[in-house]
């Protein structure tokens, strides 16, 4: 080879060097001006958690607290439908404002509302979602309120309910129970519960049974004593919060699926505005044998 070729090839190979470096450096930045446009994760949340306490509001799943079977649940519940969110948004590949006083900005509120309040106390709320915009996607229901929205910029807001007597009401509706009343289902006071309990003990258990039982106690609590195994051997709060642990970590999973199918629902739909007040409804959304919890009883000490 003479002097001038080897000239020419070692030319070639700097060029080609200097292209690819060129190339991998314009890629690079291309990268990270994508992900510094679009991060992951980038949905910000706000917890309003109840504790023996008081109302506390948390900005991470992880400060959650209170009672083990409660907080882990709702820690459970916050995670999933954050985690599923930000996937839903990643699959459509829409970047959203996360920047505090954005007016455009997204946030995901969870409340948590235990099935019995103190006398004192009511349960907590959070400001509605502001009025549905136009080509938007907006649900409301007893699960979840959701709006979101992917013009002129991409957003999304949602009220996610950890409500612990729902998951009553919508298995008293399955059961076939008539007249649970639609929407979201209030938390019992203390004294209201303690008075439908002692309702329940001496007509089904001291009287074995009364014709009128069920215009006295709310058929979603009904549902919840008529699970307990009735037993001469245990005060009947044991059996009940034996079968109250059972729905809670039943139904919490199923109720977690519920709200990914709403949330699907509002991204696979274009415009869609509608209003969910039963279990019934979302008959269209998921399988309603499969959100049943079924009816057995534990075994009777």
């Amino acid at each position: 080879m003479t002097m001038h070729s080897k000239q020419f090839f070692r030319r070639v190979r700097w060029r080609g060097l200097i292209l690819a470096l060129a190339c991998g450096l314009a890629a690079g930045a291309s990268m990270a001006e994508d992900v510094s446009q679009c991060p992951a994760n980038t949905v910000p949340i706000e917890i309003t958690n109840e504790t023996r306490k008081g109302t506390e509001i948390l900005f991470s799943a992880e400060k959650i607290t209170g009672a083990a079977d409660t907080f882990q649940i709702l820690r459970a519940l916050v995670t999933a439908v954050t985690d599923h969110v930000t996937e839903r948004l990643a699959k459509d590949k829409l970047c959203i404002d996360s920047s505090t006083g954005s007016k455009e900005r997204s946030l995901l509120q969870f409340v948590s509302w235990p099935v019995i309040y103190p006398k004192d106390r009511e349960p907590a709320q959070v400001p509605p979602l502001d009025a549905r915009p136009t080509d938007s996607c907006r649900i409301t229901s007893p699960w979840i309120d959701l709006a979101f929205t992917r013009k002129p910029v991409p957003r999304i807001r949602a009220i996610v309910r950890w409500n612990e007597r729902q998951l009553l009401a919508d298995q008293a509706v399955l059961a076939g129970a008539k007249n649970v009343p639609p929407g979201a289902a209030i938390p019992f006071k203390m004294d209201e519960y303690n008075r439908f309990e002692n309702t329940y003990k001496e007509s089904e258990i001291i009287r074995q049974g009364s014709p009128l039982i069920e215009d006295r106690i709310p058929p979603d609590l009904l549902w919840l004593f008529r699970r307990a195994a009735q037993t001469d051997k245990l005060p009947f709060e044991i059996p009940v919060g034996y079968a109250w642990s059972t729905v809670m970590d039943k139904g919490s999973e199923r109720q977690t699926r519920l709200v990914f199918a709403l949330i699907d629902h509002c991204f696979d739909s274009d415009g869609v505005n509608v209003q969910y007040n039963s279990i019934l409804d979302v008959a269209d959304l998921i399988s309603l044998d499969q959100y049943k919890i079924p009816s057995s009883r534990p075994p009777a000490d």
